[in-house]
């Protein structure tokens, strides 16, 4: 049928020079949400295309079958804070997933929070969690109708019950509890004008750092950080797994870079009443450090200065100075080191990404050697648990034909074999009618970039098949294989092929981005 598509006005006046190259940006007032001229475009599109949409004659059966498929239970990895388990749980068509607590691993699985039941309408979702060194206190963060914009509110955990403490004006915000576990650093942002509901595209100035006592009125909390000087940087907080220790890491914009600075909490004679005597060591914006685990003063972090396949180096707080800083494990030829955590006091589960795959490695904190490669199949690991006081680590891999499998591995054990601890299934989809198979092919100039393709088996390669072609390349993300309901549904009955091309601006060819 043919299309009278709406007239949408061209501002040729807007364009970007991009070192050297102009580009032109005719429809840059969409940009604003809230102008007249947008709403009407946003309607015209309606009204073009739900008739379209709403003529399908097979728009129920897709829709029954996607609802179908869908309606498989769900599962994160277990963890565990203080002496219980907690995981969340989605029985199928839940619109957010449960969190469950267990006192043991084969225990009753009791609801600890219900994020369905926050609001009658089902618009608040969690937004960030976080509990107590002991487990005894749990953070929790609100978010209403998507927005960026964050309710913080605390539980006690052995009743389950709300305590009254409420902080708001949250966003982009860290939760670090102090291991006396009385309170919890976070950030916020002043009163500003105009609406804060999410929708507005004004950026969000002079974030600053506090610390909240529990039991006491967001009135109260203490200003532990500012910069004046800096209005748009942002600075998440991490407490050391030892506790003595504050590690900020201020950033400015999406670039994989931060500054590094810390703050001896034992130094404080009178303990955190204002703001807090921050050392720096990193004072710019060259490179990316993120803190993984600490013997004493030294320090484990994960970089990428001057590697920018990442690695992991050692600073020691009592000669911070560059020249000093040591290489615990170098970075690699070829592989992406997306992750890594130090588990069992003194072991490191290293996640990196080889093709657009993920492998999982065990290393030795002490000296980096590598002790162990985890057994995965092609796909991605898209959940893990173990911090460094517990004793096992769960991890959770999916992929393009596999839903999700729960691994458990006993770090205690002399022979290190993860076991399945939970496998997920969907009903009516049997993976081995279909494969996935990796091909490379060439750039413009001359890189050589992998593509994923996932089809059933038995279909004829010969150009007649449809194809989702699907790329993504930004803010250094790579589209590793994943699992999609929908997408299943294409290939299985429309006979389409799904190909995923890693292309420029994804985390895989770095070098290839930056250049």
């Amino acid at each position: 049928m043919a299309l009278d598509y709406p007239k949408v006005r061209r501002d040729a006046s807007v364009s970007d020079d991009y070192n050297g190259t102009k580009i032109d940006d005719p429809y840059r007032w969409l940009e604003d949400p809230d102008s007249e001229e947008t709403k009407a475009f946003v309607e015209d599109q309606n009204n073009i295309t739900m008739p379209f949409i709403n003529r399908c004659p097979i728009r129920t059966k897709i829709h029954d079958r996607i609802k179908e498929m869908w309606d498989f239970a769900k599962y994160s990895c277990p963890y565990k804070r203080g002496d219980r388990y907690f995981y969340y749980h989605n029985t199928g068509l839940q619109n957010q997933s449960v969190l469950y607590v267990q006192d043991s691993l084969d225990g009753e699985a009791r609801v600890f929070l219900d994020p369905n039941k926050l609001a009658d309408d089902g618009t608040i979702s969690l937004s960030g969690t976080r509990f107590s060194e002991n487990g005894q206190h749990f953070a929790y963060g609100m978010s209403k109708s998507g927005s960026d914009w964050v309710t913080i509110k605390f539980k006690d955990v052995a009743s389950g019950e709300d305590l009254p403490d409420v902080l708001e004006r949250v966003k982009f915000s860290s939760m670090a509890w102090t291991h006396d576990h009385l309170g919890m650093f976070y950030n916020r942002y002043p009163d500003q004008d105009g609406k804060s509901d999410g929708t507005e595209t004004t950026s969000n100035l002079n974030q600053k750092l506090y610390y909240h006592l529990l039991k006491a009125d967001q009135s109260q909390d203490v200003l532990c950080a500012a910069f004046p000087d800096n209005p748009k940087w942002t600075c998440g907080v991490e407490v050391s797994d030892c506790g003595r220790y504050l590690i900020a890491t201020p950033t400015e914009g999406c670039d994989p870079v931060n500054r590094l600075f810390y703050c001896d909490l034992e130094a404080l004679s009178d303990g955190i009443t204002g703001l807090l005597p921050f050392v720096k060591v990193v004072d710019n914006f060259d490179a990316e450090y993120e803190y993984i685990t600490n013997e004493g003063t030294v320090f484990t972090f994960k970089t990428n200065l001057k590697s920018p396949r990442y690695k992991l180096i050692n600073i020691d707080l009592t000669s911070p100075q560059m020249e000093n800083w040591t290489t615990l494990i170098e970075e690699d030829e070829k592989d992406v080191l997306d992750w890594a955590a130090c588990v069992h006091g003194n072991r490191l589960v290293l996640c990196y990404m080889h093709h657009v795959k993920n492998v999982l490695y065990l290393h030795d904190l002490n000296t980096g050697e590598r002790m162990k490669t985890f057994p995965l199949d092609v796909g991605t690991v898209v959940g893990y648990s173990g911090k460094k006081k517990d004793t096992e680590i769960f991890y959770q891999f999916s992929s393009f034909l596999t839903p999700g499998v729960i691994y458990r591995c006993d770090l205690t054990k002399n022979t290190l074999e993860p076991l399945v601890f939970r496998e997920i299934t969907v009903q009516g989809f049997n993976s081995s009618k279909f494969q996935t198979e990796q091909v490379f092919y060439e750039s413009k100039d001359g890189t050589k970039i992998p593509m994923f393709l996932v089809h059933r088996k038995d279909m004829k390669l010969d150009s007649s098949n449809p194809v989702f072609l699907y790329g993504y390349g930004g803010f250094n993300i790579s589209i590793t294989p994943y699992f999609s309901v929908s997408r299943l549904i294409f290939m299985q009955h429309f006979g389409g092929i799904l190909a995923v091309p890693n292309i420029r601006g994804g985390g895989y060819n770095l070098l290839w981005n930056l250049n």
